[in-house]
C-alpha cells in the first residue's frame, strides 16, 4: 500500500504515485502504517467514532471504520485480553514516528496528520476493550481514553407499514450497515414515493422512513400497496390493504321545518364505499346525554352515487330543545369500528372573543377563542412598543363560532424580568387583550456526594446549586431539604454566599447525611422559592444487587523506575448501584483517580478509574484501589483489590448448577495446588479447568464434578479438598430433599355449575416421607380459609416422584374480586389471582359459510376479545342442556386486542337442529359475574384467525 492523500479513483492515484516516486511503502511489523507530509493534501475522510467518545462504537463485518485520536506527541494503545485479563500493545507512537508495532494485521493504518486509525475490513475479532494512554513531549500523561468496539454482523430490517390520513408510511428499523433502497408498488405496479432521511439509532443500527401518497380514500377496496426494501443483496417487503372507507356527517336543521311545524330535523349522513358495510351499520342519536323517542327517528335505505354508498337517519327535535343549545350526537358502528359525529346550536349572534397567552420554549402564543362574526385584527406590544407576531389562519368551531391564533417570537430567555408583552385583539371595534411578564429565570440541581467525604468522614456531603439571573432574587430565596420525607437537623445543613459568573448568580446549599442513610436509598430533596414560584430537585442512590466484582488492569510488560504507568480499576456488574471509587498508595490517605468512565457491555455496566503513577511506586508500594456501593447487603465496608504478589491461601466455594457441584477456588498465590473429591467418605473424580491469572496476580480456580445431584440420596456429602503449599482447605455440600410446589387455576365447570372457584395446591418431591410429613396452608386475601373450605388428599406415586394436593374452595365473587391466593408449605409458597379486565368482553361465534349435511363433522369457534382482556372462562350448551367443555382453547394477541378462542365439535344434526350457545364468565370491573352469551351468527368466512382445518 502506497502513502496517499485523499484520491479519488484509479487514475489519480496512478499520477500521485508517479509524482512521489521517492515514497516507499512502509510496513512495520506487518501493519500498514499511512503517513501524510505537510506538503500533501489532507485525507478526505470522516472518523465513525472517537476515543473521547462513552458510548460503544459499533462497525460492521466487512466494512471499514475510522477511529479518531487525541492530537497528543505520545499514543499508546493496548487491547484487552479477556482471556489473561492483560493489556496487548497495538502500537506506540511518539510524535510522528511509530516506535512499537507488535501486531501482524494489515487491515490496520495509522494516518499520522490527522491522527486517524482506519480498520480497512472489520472482523469480529477487533470487538474488545481498548485503552489508549496519551503524554506529552516531557513524558508527563495526559489521561487515558477508553473505547468499547462491537464488530457486528449485517442486521436486516424490519418493516412496518402505517396508514396515516391518505397516505401510507413505511418505517423500516434496526439494520445496518447503513446502505438500502426502497420501492413501492401499488398492486403489481411500480410507484414513487418519498423517502426521509435515514437516522441513526443509539444502538448503532439505523432506521428509515419512506411516505407513499396514496389517496386511500379513492382507493378500490382490495388495493395492495406493498413497500420492497432491498439490503444486503437481500429484498425484504411488507404489504398493506386499506380497509373500507366510510365517513359520518350531521347536517344542520333547515329553516322550513322551524318555522312551518317548529321542528328541527337534523340528517346523519353514513357514507362508505362498501355496500354491505353501509346496510348492516346500525345508526344511533342521543339528545343532551339522552336517547330520544323512537317515533323521534327514522332510518332511510342505501343509496348508491358513483363508489360511494350512503344511508341516512333523521332526528326531529321540539324547536325548544334544539335552541336550548343541548348536543347531539350521531354514532355508527362499522365492522367493529364506531365513530360519531356531534352538533349543537350556536346560541346568540355577536359574540366577544376570550384571550390566553401560553409560553411555549422561547415564545408566546396568543389563543383567541369563540368570537363571532369572524373579523378581527390582532397586534402586539413589549412593554409599550409594537412588536410584529406571526399569525394563524382563523377555523371555524363546530359551534359556528371561530378560533385565531398568533405567536410571538420573543426570546423569554434573554428578556429582562418583568418585561411585559400584550396581545391586544380589535373585534367589531372594540379592543380586548391580556398580557403576560417574563420572569426570572432560575434552576435547581443537587450535585451527588463525592467519593473523598464517604470514604475519609464515613458521610455523603450532597450540594444543592440554585442558579439565577437576578441576585435579588437569588439572595432572597430560601432553600429547604428533606431526606426520606424528614426535614434534618439544623446542623445538618449549610448555606453559602451568592456567588457571580458572567450574568448568572449562584447560591449553594450542602446537606450531610450519614452514609448509612444515603446508601438504604433515601429520596433527598431540595426545595426553592424564588418569586412565589416553588421549584425542587430530587436524587436518591441507585441500589444494585450483590457487591459488584473488582479488577486491576495492570501492564502485560516489565515496568522500569523510570516508567510512568497508567492503572485501570474496574468495577463490574449486571446489576450494578452508584459505586465510589478511590485508591491508596502504601497505605496512606485515600486519593481520587486522574478520571473515572462509565460504559455498557452487553448486560454488564462497568465503571473504570484511573490512576497514574511513576514506576518506582508501582514496582516498590502496595497500590490499592476502594469502592463503596449501595448494594442489597447494606455492606458499606469498602471492597478492595491490589495487583501486588503475595502468597496468598485459597477462598474455596461450592456451587449447584443442574445434576452437577463446581468447585471455584479463588485468590491463591502461588499457582499450585491439588483438588480432590469426596462423595461422603468415598474419593470420587472431578474434572478440573485451567487455572486462570487474575490482573492482582493472583490465580483462579474451578473443578467440576458431575455428581447427577437428582439421584443422589437426601443428605449425601460432597467434599471439594485442596492442597496449597503443604496445608488442606476444603468446603462441602449435602444434596438435599427435591420438591416443588404449583397452584393450578379453578376449572370453569365449577365456577358455571356451582358458582364456585376450585384451586389446586400440588406438592412434589422425591422423598415420601418429606411429603407425606408436610404441612399445606392457604391463605385468601390475606386471611386463612374456613376449614371445611379446605381438603388435602392423600400422596401417590407416578415414577420416583411423590405427590399430594390440597384443593381450595371458594365463593366466584372472592375468586373474580382479584383477591391474592397463598399456598404454602414449611420450604416455600406460590401465589395466583385471577387478571381483572376492563368492560366486559364482546363474544362472536363463527359458523361455517356452507350449508352443513346432517352427516357432517362441525368444529365451531367462539371468539372472546377486548382491548383489556381479564381471565375468562369459556363453556357451551346444546340445547340448554348442562354446561360443556369445549375440545381446547387458545389465547393470541391480535393488533392491540388479545382474543380467546374456544372450539367445539358437533354433529351437522346437532348444529341443524339444536341451539348451540358460548358463555363467558370474566373478571371484570363491573363485578358482573353472570356469564355473558352468544349463539352463532357470524359466518367462517369472516374469521380471519379460524383454523382451515376445522371445516369439511
Amino acid at each position: 500500500m502506497w502513502i496517499t492523500e485523499g484520491l479519488t479513483d484509479g487514475k489519480d492515484l496512478q499520477r500521485k504515485v508517479s509524482e512521489k516516486r521517492k515514497m516507499s511503502m512502509l510496513v512495520i511489523f506487518g501493519v500498514l502504517v499511512m503517513f501524510t507530509g505537510d506538503a500533501m493534501g489532507s485525507l478526505s475522510m470522516i472518523p465513525d467514532c472517537s476515543f473521547t467518545q462513552s458510548d460503544p462504537c459499533y462497525g460492521a463485518v466487512g466494512h471499514p471504520l475510522h477511529l479518531q485520536l487525541p492530537f497528543e506527541y505520545e499514543l499508546n494503545l493496548r487491547k484487552n485480553d479477556s482471556a489473561t485479563h492483560t493489556l496487548s500493545r497495538i502500537f506506540k507512537v511518539k510524535h510522528h514516528r511509530i516506535t512499537k508495532m507488535p501486531s501482524d494485521d494489515q487491515r490496520w493504518q495509522f494516518v499520522s496528520k490527522n491522527r486517524t486509525i482506519i480498520i480497512s475490513s472489520a472482523e469480529k475479532r477487533d470487538s474488545g476493550k481498548y485503552f489508549l494512554d496519551t503524554f506529552d513531549f516531557s513524558g508527563t500523561s495526559k489521561g487515558m481514553y477508553d473505547l468499547q468496539l462491537v464488530i457486528e454482523e449485517n442486521s436486516p430490517p424490519t418493516i412496518n407499514l402505517l396508514e396515516f390520513g391518505q397516505s401510507i408510511m413505511c418505517v423500516i428499523e434496526d439494520f445496518y450497515p447503513k446502505p438500502l433502497s426502497i420501492k413501492w408498488k401499488k398492486d403489481d405496479r411500480e410507484v414513487r414515493g418519498r423517502d426521509w432521511k435515514t437516522t441513526e439509532n443509539d444502538s448503532g443500527s439505523y432506521r428509515a422512513v419512506s411516505v407513499l401518497e396514496a389517496n386511500l380514500t379513492s382507493s378500490s377496496p382490495g388495493n395492495k400497496y406493498t413497500c420492497e426494501v432491498t439490503h444486503g443483496g437481500r429484498t425484504y417487503e411488507k404489504n398493506l390493504s386499506p380497509a373500507a372507507q366510510f365517513s359520518l356527517k350531521i347536517n344542520p336543521p333547515p329553516a322550513k321545518e322551524l318555522f312551518i311545524n317548529q321542528r328541527a330535523v337534523l340528517e346523519c349522513v353514513l357514507t362508505g364505499d362498501n355496500q354491505k358495510e353501509v346496510e348492516g351499520a346500525t345508526v344511533s342519536w342521543t339528545v343532551g346525554g339522552r336517547s330520544p323517542a323512537t317515533r323521534d327517528v327514522r332510518v332511510g335505505g342505501v343509496t348508491q352515487a358513483g363508489s360511494a354508498f350512503t344511508k341516512t337517519s333523521t332526528l326531529t327535535l321540539e324547536e325548544s330543545v334544539w335552541f336550548s343549545g343541548d348536543e347531539v350526537i350521531c354514532s355508527t358502528s362499522v365492522d367493529q369500528r364506531t365513530t360519531s359525529d356531534k352538533i349543537s346550536v350556536k346560541r346568540g349572534a355577536n359574540s366577544p372573543p376570550t384571550i390566553r397567552l401560553v409560553e411555549f420554549g422561547q415564545s408566546i402564543m396568543c389563543i383567541i377563542e369563540d368570537f363571532y362574526p369572524k373579523s378581527l385584527r390582532i397586534k402586539w406590544k413589549k412593554d409599550d412598543r409594537e412588536v410584529r407576531g406571526r399569525d394563524w389562519k382563523t377555523t371555524e368551531n363546530d359551534s359556528g363560532s371561530y378560533r385565531a391564533v398568533s405567536v410571538l417570537e420573543a426570546n423569554l430567555g434573554s428578556s429582562s424580568p418583568g418585561t411585559k408583552y400584550t396581545c391586544e385583539v380589535t373585534h367589531r371595534g372594540k379592543k380586548y387583550s391580556d398580557n403576560l411578564s417574563s420572569r426570572v429565570q432560575s434552576s435547581l440541581k443537587i450535585n451527588p456526594p463525592p467519593a473523598k467525604e464517604l470514604f475519609i468522614n464515613q458521610r455523603a456531603v450532597l450540594e444543592c446549586v440554585l442558579t439565577g439571573d437576578s441576585r435579588k432574587e437569588v439572595e432572597g430565596a430560601t432553600v429547604s431539604w428533606t431526606a426520606g420525607g424528614r426535614s434534618p437537623a439544623t446542623g445538618d445543613v449549610r448555606v453559602g454566599g451568592v456567588t457571580q459568573a458572567g450574568s448568572a448568580f449562584t447560591k449553594t446549599s450542602t446537606l450531610t447525611l450519614e452514609e448509612s442513610v444515603w446508601f438504604s436509598g433515601t429520596e433527598v430533596i431540595c426545595s426553592t422559592s424564588v418569586d412565589q414560584r416553588t421549584t425542587s430537585d430530587k436524587i436518591s442512590v441507585k441500589r444494585g444487587g450483590q457487591r459488584p466484582s473488582i479488577v486491576i488492569y495492570k501492564p502485560d510488560k516489565t515496568v522500569s523506575d523510570s516508567d510512568s504507568v497508567s492503572l485501570v480499576c474496574e468495577v463490574s456488574s449486571s446489576d450494578l448501584a452508584n459505586v465510589y471509587v478511590m485508591w491508596k498508595v502504601n497505605g496512606g490517605q485515600y486519593i481520587e483517580g486522574n478520571s473515572m468512565t462509565t460504559i455498557k457491555n452487553d448486560n454488564t455496566l462497568i465503571v473504570l478509574s484511573y490512576l497514574t503513577v511513576t514506576g518506582q511506586q508501582y514496582n516498590s508500594a502496595e497500590i490499592t484501589c476502594a469502592v463503596k456501593d449501595a448494594n442489597i447487603q447494606n455492606d458499606l465496608q469498602p471492597r478492595t483489590s491490589s495487583p501486588s504478589k503475595t502468597n496468598s491461601p485459597p477462598t474455596i466455594r461450592l456451587v449447584e448448577f443442574g445434576q452437577s457441584i463446581m468447585c471455584i477456588i479463588e485468590d491463591f498465590y502461588p499457582k499450585s495446588l491439588r483438588i480432590k473429591w469426596k462423595k461422603d467418605d468415598r474419593e470420587v473424580r472431578g474434572r478440573d479447568w485451567k487455572t486462570t491469572e487474575n490482573d492482582s496476580g493472583s490465580y483462579r480456580a474451578v473443578s467440576v464434578l458431575e455428581a447427577n445431584l437428582g439421584s443422589s440420596s437426601p443428605g449425601t456429602k460432597y467434599t471439594c479438598e485442596v492442597t496449597h503449599r503443604g496445608k488442606k482447605y476444603s468446603d462441602n455440600l449435602s444434596s438435599r430433599v427435591q420438591s416443588s410446589l404449583k397452584i393450578n387455576p379453578p376449572p370453569a365447570k365449577e365456577l358455571f355449575i356451582n358458582q364456585r372457584a376450585v384451586l389446586e395446591c400440588v406438592l412434589t418431591g422425591d422423598s415420601r416421607k418429606e411429603v407425606e410429613g408436610a404441612t399445606v396452608s392457604w391463605t385468601a386475601g390475606g386471611r386463612s380459609p374456613a376449614t371445611r373450605d379446605v381438603r388435602v388428599g392423600g400422596v401417590t406415586q407416578a415414577g420416583s416422584a411423590f405427590t399430594k394436593t390440597s384443593t381450595l374452595t371458594l365463593e366466584e365473587s372472592v375468586w373474580f374480586s382479584g383477591a391474592e391466593v397463598i399456598c404454602s408449605t414449611s420450604r416455600t409458597s406460590e401465589r395466583i389471582s385471577v387478571k381483572r379486565g376492563g368492560q366486559r368482553p364482546s363474544i362472536v361465534i363463527y359458523k361455517p359459510d356452507k350449508p352443513v349435511s346432517d352427516s357432517d363433522s362441525v368444529s365451531l369457534v367462539c371468539e372472546v376479545s377486548s382491548s383489556d382482556l381479564a381471565n375468562v372462562y369459556v363453556m357451551w350448551k346444546v340445547n340448554s342442556g348442562q354446561y360443556i367443555e369445549g375440545n381446547s382453547m387458545t389465547t393470541i394477541k391480535n393488533d392491540n386486542t388479545l382474543i380467546v378462542l374456544s372450539y367445539l365439535s358437533v354433529t351437522g344434526k346437532q348444529y341443524n337442529s339444536a341451539e348451540i350457545t358460548c358463555a363467558v364468565k370474566d373478571a371484570n370491573i363491573q363485578n358482573d359475574f353472570q356469564p355473558r352469551t352468544s349463539s352463532p351468527s357470524i359466518s367462517k368466512v369472516n374469521c380471519p384467525i379460524c383454523p382451515v382445518s376445522d371445516w369439511r
